[in-house]
C-alpha cells in the first residue's frame, strides 16, 4: 500500500517548523528561511516560503544585533509587542502633531521605520494605514475624531 501525504498537512507541518525556526534562528531573508527549511528535510519554493509568511503573519523586526528578521506578529505577541512599542516609542518618538484624519511622528534618524513596524502589526481598526521614512511616520486614520485620538494617546507616552 502506498502512503500519500496530504498538501495540507505538508502545509501545516512545514508552517509549524517555520514558526520553530525563526523562535530559535536569526533569519532575516526568504532565502534564509527556504534554506533552513531544505536542511530540515522540506524541499520548497521561495514562492511557498513568500506565501507562509504571509499565512502566519510574520513580521521584520529588529533584533538584538540591529538587523531586521522575521517574528510573529499580531494577537499572538500582543503583551511583548505593546511592551517593545512604549519602550521604543519613548526612546524615539520627539514629536507628535495631526491634521484631519492624518498623524505624523516625528523621530530620531533611523526610528520611524522600526517604530512604524510594531505600530502596524497591532492593527488598530482606526488606522486605515501608515508610510515611515527616516524620521517620519505618516498615519492615515479613518477620520479625524481618530486622528485627534490617536494623537493625545501618543503624546501622553511621550
Amino acid at each position: 500500500m502506498i502512503y500519500i501525504r496530504n498538501n495540507d498537512n505538508i502545509k501545516e507541518e512545514r508552517q509549524k517548523i517555520i514558526l520553530e525556526l525563526i523562535k530559535t534562528n536569526s533569519v532575516c531573508t526568504q532565502e534564509e528561511l527556504r534554506d533552513l527549511l531544505i536542511d530540515k528535510g522540506y524541499e520548497t519554493t521561495q514562492a511557498t516560503v513568500s506565501r507562509d509568511i504571509r499565512q502566519l503573519n510574520l513580521v521584520k523586526a529588529v533584533g538584538p544585533n540591529g538587523e531586521y528578521c522575521y517574528r510573529r506578529g499580531k494577537q499572538s505577541d500582543q503583551y511583548y509587542m505593546s511592551h517593545k512599542f512604549y519602550s521604543i516609542f519613548m526612546a524615539a518618538v520627539k514629536e507628535v502633531s495631526y491634521a484631519g484624519n492624518l498623524v505624523v511622528i516625528k523621530c530620531e534618524s533611523g526610528m520611524a521605520n522600526p517604530v512604524c513596524v510594531i505600530l502596524d502589526s497591532f492593527e488598530w481598526r482606526d488606522i486605515l494605514g501608515t508610510i515611515a521614512g527616516n524620521d517620519t511616520i505618516l498615519i492615515v486614520a479613518k477620520d479625524a475624531e481618530s486622528a485627534g485620538n490617536m494623537s493625545k494617546q501618543f503624546k501622553n507616552m511621550m
